[in-house]
């Protein structure tokens, strides 16, 4: 009778540890279903930020010809931060390849934390764009026929701008834990497989410890 229990128990253990080897696979598959769905929207900022890349830095380069050189200098500064932007997206993908590739836990989380706080960095360039949309209309004839009201009302503009940018970048920031604010503006296809993806790393490695 003991040695049948005792044969019973085995087959019970390698049955558990066979169970958890299964919930531990089938979590990683759901795990790289999610960030998976983050490819879509990265892709598809990176198609459409190409071409109108492209079309900033034709703008700046006619505008220094034409000696437009406020337009030059805005739309120059937002092509610069453009760059960054489509330059932090493909560093995002290499993320996503090497989390959907990587088995180890704890390497699979810090890619996925830096994946986190590349795309708040993406939102924040994107966000520092706008003061310079205001520099990019202001009329080098205009200022000098009227520096003070014209040119002050341009600073004036150009000062709200760069301060409402400071603002949402505080309020946005990843640092940021507790923020309705930015809760309400982080969500859709590329914010939610990010959390929902955090959420199952978090169930493997209780698999993990348990196992």
């Amino acid at each position: 009778m003991q040695n049948i229990w005792k044969s019973y128990n085995q087959k019970m253990e390698r049955m558990l540890v066979i169970n958890k080897q299964l919930a531990i696979d089938l979590t990683k598959i759901k795990l790289n279903r999610q960030v998976s769905k983050i490819n879509r929207p990265k892709w598809t900022a990176i198609f459409i930020g190409i071409p109108y890349t492209f079309i900033l830095i034709a703008i700046t380069i006619i505008a220094s010809f034409a000696k437009a050189y406020f337009v030059a200098i805005g739309f120059g500064f937002i092509s610069l931060i453009m760059t960054l932007i489509l330059v932090n997206y493909f560093y995002d993908l290499y993320l996503i390849s090497q989390i959907k590739n990587n088995e180890d836990i704890l390497s699979t989380q810090e890619k996925l934390s830096k994946l986190r706080i590349s795309s708040f960095k993406s939102l924040n360039l994107s966000i520092f764009q706008l003061p310079f949309w205001s520099i990019c209309w202001i009329s080098m004839a205009a200022l000098k026929d009227s520096p003070f009201i014209y040119g002050g009302i341009n600073l004036l503009i150009f000062a709200i701008l760069a301060f409402t940018a400071y603002w949402l970048y505080k309020k946005l920031s990843y640092k940021n834990e507790k923020s309705k604010f930015r809760d309400f503006f982080l969500s859709g296809n590329e914010w939610e497989p990010i959390l929902k993806s955090s959420e199952i790393l978090e169930q493997i490695k209780e698999y993990k410890k348990n196992s």
